[in-house]
């Protein structure tokens, strides 16, 4: 299989975009994706201050890399949970990604508001997952806010948002489908923009570009991370038909330029999406 673009040795078939790519030609690929995604959804703006979410993993440290590549005004934070070598493999992953990068890392332990995630699954069991969720969404907006930064930017794929929107459907939780959105503008004066630049991007995808660019990162699972049973389901779909997965979530939110105007049929005068609306592009093709 062969690079389309230069024809060496193709290290990626990317099976949704219909290309394959060599090694050399990916990284741009990958950089223009984001950059698409962050102009057309409206992600950041480039004035903006970001802190980048990091845990180590392939995707927040693909982030990290990118919005770095893109020029983004970008720091990292860190928060050390409290779970055993885990999150001390982790730490050593950032602090080695933090100085490949040249970003600045900030580190706050959640240990200094006294508990750990291990505490929490000692003392809660099942709840584990929510409440370590609760506990980074708390620091990670509170240590934006107190330190000056516009936005939060998380490393969430297209697999995470699918397997989360169609969990909570069947779940009867539609309502969290707002949390979704690849930009969350705040509520109240208290509450930090979040952004999920990574909003159309898989878990493939950023591994890859992790490893044709060498981007530290770790592969060590959380020992509390739960049955990835709904992410499972996304998966088997995505292979059996490849571009599932982009094409549900871009279903989720219309990019922000749709929303510029209302567009009103040349023939007829009625709410259109383009010039001539579909019924009046029907009424010709039949006459």
């Amino acid at each position: 299989m062969k690079c389309k673009k230069c024809g060496r040795k193709a290290v990626a078939n990317l099976k949704a975009y219909g290309i394959a790519l060599c090694e050399k030609c990916y990284p741009e690929f990958y950089r223009n994706l984001v950059k698409r995604s962050i102009k057309r959804f409206r992600i950041l703006r480039p004035e903006e201050r970001v802190l980048i979410a990091i845990s180590g993993g392939k995707d927040s440290s693909a982030l990290a890399a990118v919005l770095k590549e893109l020029d983004y005004d970008a720091e990292l934070l860190y928060i050390d949970l409290g779970i055993g070598n885990y999150s001390e493999e982790s730490e050593r992953v950032v602090r080695e990604l933090s100085s490949s990068l040249d970003l600045s890392l900030n580190v706050v332990r959640l240990r200094d508001y006294g508990f750990t995630v291990d505490d929490v699954a000692r003392k809660m069991r099942r709840k584990t997952c929510s409440a370590c969720g609760t506990a980074k969404r708390y620091i990670m907006n509170r240590f934006a806010r107190e330190n000056s930064f516009d936005v939060v930017a998380t490393g969430h794929t297209a697999e995470d948002i699918a397997s989360f929107y169609i969990k909570n459907v069947a779940g009867g939780t539609r309502v969290w489908a707002e949390k979704l959105m690849p930009r969350n503008e705040p509520f109240d004066e208290k509450i930090v923009t979040r952004a999920k630049p990574l909003f159309e991007v898989s878990e493939k995808e950023n591994m890859l570009y992790v490893l044709v660019n060498d981007i530290p990162h770790t592969l060590m699972e959380c020992p509390h991370a739960p049955n990835p049973e709904w992410k499972e389901i996304v998966y088997d779909i995505e292979r059996r038909k490849p571009g599932f997965v982009k094409n549900f979530v871009r279903g989720l939110v219309r990019p922000a330029e749709e929303f510029e105007e209302t567009k009103y049929c040349k023939i007829c005068g009625e709410v259109s999406s383009g010039d001539v609306c579909a019924f009046c592009r029907l009424r010709e093709r039949l006459s």
